[in-house]
């Protein structure tokens, strides 16, 4: 695949530019099947976070690194509006959460999870451009770490 990639977009990615990418397809399809029974909602991930006793500590570093990306001296950077929120996305619970005025426990991991869901669609959706994918691996590599560390209590 990396090789057609490659040829078809004038690209030179490696396997390691791509590995998170592909790495958080397969751990989605584990997060959406397990947590969500196959139909991914943010009611439905929310009711599982409920259910479970889970720190949020768990989620530091994953909550640091968004913060760090998308607030700036107490406001939000260029890339946050990016992450294309849809009207039922919970938008101000995540402004919220990574301005640290929001530190309940389930709304930092469910906040954490959004953020990942909006990854997830700007991927599948198309509008991450396929020839500038290598710049998301820390993206990825960090909504990676969020659906493992959330599937360990599943």
């Amino acid at each position: 695949m990396r090789e057609w990639i490659n040829d078809r977009f004038d690209t030179n990615f490696t396997e390691v530019d791509l590995s998170s990418v592909k790495d958080f397809s397969l751990i989605w399809n584990v997060f959406e099947n397990v947590v969500c029974q196959n139909n991914f909602s943010i009611v439905r991930t929310e009711e599982g976070i409920e259910n479970r006793v889970i720190d949020s500590a768990e989620f530091n570093s994953y909550l640091q690194y968004f913060q760090n990306r998308y607030v700036s001296n107490g406001t939000f950077t260029n890339r946050f509006q990016y992450l294309h929120f849809r009207a039922n996305n919970h938008r101000n619970l995540v402004e919220e959460v990574l301005l640290g005025n929001n530190t309940n426990n389930n709304d930092i991991i469910l906040a954490l999870v959004i953020i990942v869901y909006r990854y997830r669609n700007n991927l599948f959706h198309g509008i991450k451009r396929i020839q500038e994918i290598d710049q998301q691996r820390e993206n990825f590599e960090n909504a990676n770490g969020v659906l493992k560390t959330l599937l360990n209590h599943f």
